[in-house]
């Protein structure tokens, strides 16, 4: 038929740009991939390297992890994509070690004002001795209250809301205090 000889408009190939490489945008990018395989996805990252806080800086001994090594199990959509990118999870209370590093605290001065012991026992003995064990008690409560809290995400997620700033997402969290607070102030007022 004549309809079929006649041009057909090109439909263009959807572009979407992610700013930074980090675990979020390369997380973005991978949903995005799987949720609409034509899609054209450009990740921008100003820095040389992709990988955001999750890369090490430093030599040798001397390295630093800048980012998180491990997540924790309620977050639902570290654990789907863990699952679906075939990286092997391990709970803390079955694993040996921590990769041969050890956790620090790196204060405002850019020097490590903690850093954990060979033992459990050691690492205990040095919170206690430095921070005291209200300060510890209180930073419990407050991990234990952000992980709640976050958890609420799900839940508006799932009865279909959607955010279009970040400051309505943390507040339906009730977490939007957070990125706008010190440690020091998150302890005071635990």
């Amino acid at each position: 038929s004549d309809d079929m000889l006649a041009p057909q408009p090109i439909q263009p190939t959807p572009s979407v740009a992610i700013i930074g490489g980090g675990i979020g945008g390369a997380f973005a990018a991978w949903w995005l991939r799987n949720a609409s395989p034509a899609v054209r996805i450009d990740v921008y990252e100003r820095s040389s390297a992709v990988g955001g806080r999750t890369l090490d800086t430093g030599e040798g001994d001397a390295s630093v992890e800048l980012g998180a090594s491990m997540a924790i199990v309620q977050n639902r959509y570290v654990a789907e994509a863990a699952t679906a990118l075939g990286l092997s999870r391990q709970l803390r209370s079955e694993a040996r070690g921590r990769g041969g590093g050890r956790l620090g605290i790196v204060g405002a001065n850019g020097r490590i004002v903690f850093e954990e012991a060979p033992s459990g026992v050691q690492t205990a003995w040095r919170l206690l001795s430095r921070y005291g064990l209200r300060p510890l008690h209180r930073l419990r409560r407050r991990g234990s209250e952000f992980i709640s809290n976050f958890s609420r995400l799900y839940e508006a997620q799932a009865a279909g809301r959607a955010f279009r700033e970040a400051d309505d997402l943390l507040a339906a969290a009730g977490l939007e205090a957070w990125p706008r607070m010190t440690c020091a102030a998150a302890m005071a007022e635990a």
